[in-house]
C-alpha cells in the first residue's frame, strides 16, 4: 500500500492498514514501524478541539489529579536523579499538577497549554505563567531550559519531529527532555477484528502511536542523545476495573523492565523517555 505521503521518520511511503474507524485510517510504515493517521486532521481543527477538551467541574479535576499522580512524582524522580533544579517548561500542562509538584522541588516552572480551563486554573492554584499557544508560536530564547517536559502530547502533534527539533533548541547543552506516551498499536493489532469496537487511539486526535524504536528514531531525528525510554509508572483512572487493570500492567512492566537491565519493555502499556541535549 503507498501513499503520497512520506514517513516523518525514514521517508518510506510504503505502508499497511491496519486500523480503520469512520474515515480515518491508521497506516504502519513498513520502513520503520511508525503509525500514523490518514488524512490528518488540519492544525486548526485540532487547535480548536483541544481549546475545549479539558473539563472543569471540580470532581473530574479531582480525579485527573489522583489519575495522573504516580507519573507526576515518578517522573519528578527521573529528573532530579539526572540534574539539580533549575527553569523546567511542560509542553501541555493541563491543570498545572506537574508544574506545581516541580516548583515544590525548588524548581522555577512555565507552561504550555491551549485549553483556558487549565491556564485559568494553574494560574489561580499556583500563580505560574502559562503561555496559551503553540511551542513554535512562543519563541522562547535558545539554550533557556534545563528540561523540557511532554505528558501525553507527542501523539497529538501534526509535526512531533519539528516540536521535538524546537524543544532541543530552547534546551540549555545537557538539558533534559521527557516524554511519556501511549503505546495503543500492540493491543489493537492483538484485538484484530475486535479492535473496532474500541476506540484506543482517540480517533482522531492521536496522530501518531510510536513505539520504543519509532520514539528513540525521533528523538535522534530531533538530535537529542542518551535517549533512554523505560515504563515509567502506570496512571490510576477512576473507573476501578480500568485502575485494576493498569496497576497490575504497569507493575508487571515495570518490574520487567527493571530485572532485564532497561533492556525489555512489555508491550501495549504506556512508557517514558528521556533524553539529552548534546553539550
Amino acid at each position: 500500500m503507498r501513499y503520497n505521503n512520506n514517513c516523518i521518520l525514514c521517508r518510506s511511503s510504503n505502508y499497511s492498514l491496519i486500523h480503520k474507524r469512520g474515515k480515518w485510517n491508521y497506516l504502519r510504515c513498513r520502513r520503520c514501524g511508525l503509525v500514523s493517521i490518514d488524512p490528518a486532521p488540519s492544525p486548526d481543527q485540532l487547535s480548536q478541539s483541544y481549546r475545549h477538551y479539558l473539563p472543569d467541574s471540580d470532581e473530574k479535576i479531582k480525579k485527573w489529579a489522583a489519575m495522573m499522580r504516580p507519573i507526576i512524582v515518578k517522573s519528578a524522580r527521573m529528573i532530579e536523579s539526572e540534574i539539580p533544579p533549575g527553569r523546567l517548561l511542560d509542553i501541555g500542562s493541563g491543570y498545572g499538577f506537574f508544574l506545581k509538584e516541580m516548583r515544590q522541588r525548588g524548581w522555577g516552572v512555565e507552561g504550555i497549554e491551549i485549553s483556558e480551563t487549565g491556564r485559568q486554573y494553574t494560574m489561580a492554584e499556583i500563580g505560574a505563567s502559562v503561555h496559551s499557544e503553540p511551542l513554535e508560536s512562543v519563541a522562547f530564547p535558545s539554550d533557556y531550559f534545563d528540561v523540557v517536559t511532554l505528558f501525553y502530547v507527542i501523539e497529538h502533534l501534526p509535526d512531533p519531529v519539528s516540536t521535538m527539533q524546537e524543544v532541543n533548541r530552547i534546551l540549555k547543552p545537557g538539558g533534559l527532555a521527557l516524554v511519556r506516551w501511549p503505546h495503543s498499536t500492540p493491543i489493537v493489532r492483538l484485538a484484530g477484528q475486535l479492535s473496532r469496537y474500541f476506540d484506543l487511539y482517540h480517533t482522531p486526535y492521536h496522530l501518531y502511536d510510536f513505539s520504543p524504536l519509532t520514539i528513540k528514531m525521533l528523538f535522534k531525528c530531533a538530535g537529542f542523545l542518551a535517549i533512554k525510554t523505560v515504563i515509567g509508572g502506570y496512571t490510576l483512572p477512576d473507573i476501578r476495573f480500568n485502575r485494576w487493570c493498569s496497576i497490575a500492567a504497569g507493575s508487571l512492566a515495570d518490574w520487567i523492565c527493571r530485572t532485564t537491565g532497561e533492556r525489555v519493555l512489555l508491550p501495549a502499556v504506556s512508557k517514558t523517555t528521556v533524553a539529552r541535549k548534546i553539550l
